[in-house]
C-alpha cells in the first residue's frame, strides 16, 4: 500500500526572500505551508542581491508605498523573527557629478521631500558628512530612512519562522508539475512524489513562466542580469548606501532629463557593510544585461564596476576584489510586480517580478498576499500589481 499524499492549505514555490516572506506570513495566521525549493534557501537572486532598502527614488504611488511600509517592517523584523536580518537604516545619498545632474537632483528633492525625509546637500556639507567621496562630486540627495538588510538572512529568517509556526521546508525539492481540477489548483508534483493543496503561490522568481506555463499561463518575467563585486574588509569609512543619478526615474517626478539620457542609464551603487560577519567589505554593483540565464561575471562589467568604486571612494585604489558574481532579476516585461491569484485559475497565485527590488518590497508582498489568500481582500497597495492584466496572455492548453 503506497504512502499517503501529503496535504497542505498552501504550497510556496520558491525559498528567496519574496517566496520565504509569504510562507511566514501565511503560517502565522494558521494555514498549513509546505514551501519547496530545488536549491537552497535564497539560492537565487535573493543570494546574488546587495540587500538594498532604498526608497528615495521611487515616485509617488505603490511603489514608494510598499517600499515605505516595508522599511517600516524592516525597523523590528529581527525582534519579530528572534533571528538577526542585520538591517542597517544607514541612510543614502544620491550624488550629482555635475551641473546637469546638480539641476536635476535639487529639482527632484524639491518634490520628493514631501513623500519621504530627503534633503539636498552642498558640496561642502557633503564632503564634511562623508569624506571619503571623491572631491568632484557637486552635491546630492540625502534620504535618513535608506539602507540595506542581509537578504540571505532576512530569507533564513521568515523561513525559520515559517517553521516555527508548523510549516515544512522542503529544499532540494524540484516541482515538475501542477495539478488541476478544471480551473482550480489541486497541488503539485515533485521528483519525490505529489503534494495536495488546494492554493499554490508561484514564487519562483526568474523561473516563473516556467511554473506558470504548467497551468497554461504566459507569465512575462525575463531575467536581467546584474553584475556584482565585492573587496577585502577595509577600516570602516562610509556610513551610508551611494547611488548613482540613475537610480532617480526624474520623468516621473515630471523632470524633463532629455539630452542626458544615456548618462543617466547608469545605476551604479556602493555600500560598506557595518554589521555582522560581512563588516568591512565593499558591496559595489551593479550592470544591467539582458542575456538570458548566463550568470557569469566578465572582463569588461568587472573592470566597469572597479573604475565606478575608485572614482567614487578613492581610497579603494589598491584594495583587493575578494569575489565578483552575477544575479538575475526576475524583471516583469511592464515594469510591475505580479501579485495576486491568476486570471481564470482559482488557487494559483503570483508573488514574482520584483525585478532588482525584492528585499525591499519582500515583506510587504507576503503580508499583503497572505491577506488576500486567507481574507479574499486586496489591499489598494497591491491593485496595480494585480496579475488579471495578463488575462489576454493566457495559454490556450495547459501542460
Amino acid at each position: 500500500m503506497g504512502q499517503a499524499m501529503a496535504r497542505f492549505d498552501v504550497v510556496v514555490i520558491g525559498a528567496g526572500v519574496v517566496g520565504a516572506s509569504v510562507a511566514y506570513r501565511l503560517a502565522a495566521r494558521g494555514q498549513r505551508v509546505c514551501v519547496l525549493d530545488r536549491g537552497g534557501i535564497a539560492g537565487g537572486t535573493s543570494g546574488a542581491s546587495a540587500g538594498q532598502t532604498s526608497a528615495q527614488a521611487r515616485p509617488p504611488g505603490p511603489l514608494l508605498d510598499l517600499a515605505l511600509a516595508n522599511i517600516q517592517t524592516l525597523r523590528g523584523l529581527s525582534e519579530e523573527l528572534g533571528y538577526d536580518v542585520e538591517y542597517v537604516e544607514s541612510g543614502g545619498i544620491i550624488v550629482a557629478e555635475d551641473e546637469v545632474e546638480y539641476d536635476l537632483i535639487r529639482r527632484f528633492v524639491a518634490i520628493q521631500r514631501r513623500n519621504v525625509p530627503v534633503e539636498f546637500l552642498e558640496a561642502p556639507d557633503l564632503r564634511s558628512f562623508q569624506p571619503c567621496l571623491a572631491p568632484h562630486f557637486l552635491g546630492a540627495s540625502y534620504c535618513t530612512t535608506d539602507g540595506y538588510v542581509n537578504p540571505m538572512r532576512l530569507a533564513k529568517g521568515f523561513c525559520l519562522g515559517a517553521q516555527r509556526h508548523g510549516a515544512e521546508i522542503r529544499l532540494h525539492t524540484e516541482v515538475t508539475g501542477i495539478t488541476m481540477e478544471g480551473d482550480r489548483v489541486a497541488g503539485v508534483r515533485t521528483a519525490a512524489g505529489e503534494i495536495a493543496a488546494p492554493v499554490v503561490v508561484n514564487a519562483a522568481g526568474v523561473w516563473s513562466p516556467e511554473v506558470a506555463r504548467w497551468v497554461g499561463l504566459a507569465v512575462p518575467v525575463i531575467p536581467r542580469k546584474g553584475q556584482l563585486i565585492v573587496t577585502e574588509p577595509v577600516a570602516l569609512m562610509l556610513h551610508t548606501v551611494v547611488a548613482h543619478a540613475g537610480h532617480i526615474p526624474f520623468a516621473d517626478f515630471g523632470i524633463e532629463a532629455s539630452g542626458v539620457a544615456g548618462e543617466l542609464q547608469k545605476k551604479r551603487y556602493l555600500k560598506q557593510a557595518k554589521e555582522g560577519g560581512f563588516r568591512g567589505r565593499f558591496y559595489i554593483g551593479s550592470t544591467s544585461e539582458f542575456v538570458g540565464f548566463d550568470r557569469g561575471a566578465t572582463i569588461d562589467g568587472v573592470t566597469q564596476l572597479a573604475r565606478y568604486a575608485v572614482a567614487t571612494v578613492p581610497a579603494l585604489r589598491g584594495v583587493r576584489l575578494m569575489r565578483t558574481w552575477a544575479g538575475l532579476r526576475p524583471r516583469s516585461e511592464d515594469g510591475r510586480f505580479l501579485i495576486g491569484e491568476a486570471p481564470g485559475l482559482r488557487g494559483f497565485y503570483l508573488a514574482t517580478g520584483h525585478d532588482s527590488v525584492g528585499v525591499v518590497h519582500s515583506s510587504m508582498t507576503g503580508k499583503l498576499l497572505t491577506e488576500l489568500i486567507v481574507t479574499g481582500r486586496r489591499d489598494p497597495r497591491i491593485e496595480a500589481f494585480d496579475p488579471a492584466r495578463l488575462a489576454a496572455g493566457a495559454v490556450s492548453e495547459r501542460a
